[in-house]
């Protein structure tokens, strides 16, 4: 028999309202795609990048290394996306995402998310908080023209002006509303945040 799915949520009563940590789920063929595409970088960037450093350590004795310019290119637009993607499998090792909620604001927060900054919203403009799952799909275009790989699929989502904000990323529908029922029946979220 099967055991029930605890959830991966950590939900924490502070003085001041909750905090929920969410650590990001590990997608295991993410991950072995971006370790081996990295390896693959490394490579690439050793490859294309060693006759620069030799030629910058040569004290003038061959060319100046900066002759090729295909090589300059390719190493522009290689490094950023190697970075990128270390960024990525980063989070996907040890990142957490961290939703802290008070009588006036929801702050939100992605530990191990480099360039993330955290985000805060008066609650009384926020509206309409509701679940809703949007599966986990390993294509780098999505059917509405975007990263599917590495965007936001936060289960728990609510209106902010003309703006929906998504936070819970690939969190299970069942969990994802036993955590709006806990903050609904704790007074931390009312009626007014759920129209």
């Amino acid at each position: 028999m099967e055991r029930p799915y605890e959830g991966i949520a950590n939900i924490d009563q502070t003085p001041n309202g909750y905090q929920i940590t969410i650590p990001a789920k590990k997608h295991i063929p993410v991950i072995m795609f971006l370790s081996f595409w990295l390896v693959a970088w490394f490579v690439g960037v050793n490859f294309v990048g060693s006759p620069f450093l030799g030629d910058v350590y040569d004290n003038g004795n061959g060319g100046s290394g900066f002759d090729n310019l295909f090589s300059i290119v390719w190493l522009v637009l290689w490094i950023p996306g190697g970075l990128f993607v270390m960024k990525t499998l980063m989070w996907y090792l040890i990142g957490k995402e961290i939703i802290l909620i008070d009588r006036e604001q929801v702050s939100i927060t992605r530990k191990n998310d480099i360039f993330f900054r955290t985000r805060i919203y008066d609650l009384r403009e926020a509206k309409n908080f509701h679940v809703e799952e949007e599966p986990f799909e390993f294509a780098f275009w999505g059917r509405r023209n975007d990263l599917s790989l590495f965007k936001n699929r936060g289960s728990i989502r609510f209106e902010y002006g003309f703006k929906t904000i998504r936070f819970a990323n690939d969190m299970d529908q069942a969990e994802a509303n036993h955590i709006l029922e806990r903050l609904k029946s704790s007074g931390y979220l009312n009626s007014t945040n759920f129209n």
